[in-house]
């Protein structure tokens, strides 16, 4: 819903030559090092830096329908391409998102409702917006948003970017745990970019589809 969540977030950049995955309290080597020094010296930095909150930091692997292993997102912008259809799966906090032929076109690191508040079936695009806001407090803001269905109160339900408020001029992202868990009161979260191109590729009409597992 148009609306205030909570959850962690947190990306791991790559470091020197290489790029280094977090998961828990263990960070893995995702790219060979010209040698071993480098590559000991860019773990321990790797290791430094990672927060102690455990909140998993991976590369990106859009396009792959994942089983157990989940993309995550980097920040690379996606190639524009019509999206027919949007097919999102609450046990694994992620989105397929298809062309009009039927073609997996990314798959999108997500984060739906808490306790069940994200509904399930199949709906419809019925409208978008650049900006928009949570209704009681306007200062929580959210872009990018694509409605599909309405939530439990009555509120617009759809994909939007990580909710943020402005401070001192600079927007605040409320932490998210983007392919991990649920966050929301009902909307799918995707990292900004992600929600921008889903935004710019996803005509009015075209199919959402909310499943609890792929199963």
């Amino acid at each position: 819903m148009e609306h205030p969540h909570r959850g962690a977030l947190q990306h791991l950049n790559g470091i020197a030559r290489g790029s280094f995955t977090r998961t828990g309290a263990f960070v893995t080597l995702t790219r060979t090092m010209r040698t071993p020094a480098r590559a000991l010296a860019a773990v321990v930095v790797a290791l430094a830096v990672a927060s102690p909150s455990g909140v998993d930091a991976s590369s990106s692997d859009a396009g792959r329908d994942a089983g157990t292993t989940k993309p995550a997102y980097n920040g690379r912008p996606r190639a524009n391409v019509p999206i027919a259809r949007a097919r999102v799966v609450l046990d694994e906090q992620l989105t397929y998102v298809y062309n009009g032929r039927g073609r997996l076109v990314a798959t999108v690191p997500s984060s739906t409702g808490r306790n069940d508040w994200t509904p399930t079936g199949t709906f419809r695009v019925f409208s978008k917006s650049a900006q928009t806001y949570y209704t009681p407090n306007p200062s929580e803001r959210m872009k990018w948003m694509v409605r599909f269905t309405k939530g439990r109160e009555g509120g617009n339900i759809g994909f939007h970017g990580i909710p943020f408020t402005v401070v001192d001029g600079r927007e605040v992202p409320f932490p998210t745990p983007l392919g991990e868990e649920p966050s929301s009161h009902g909307c799918i979260r995707l990292a900004v970019t992600d929600a921008k191109w889903l935004f710019e590729n996803m005509r009015i009409g075209a199919t959402v589809s909310v499943v609890r597992s792929r199963g």
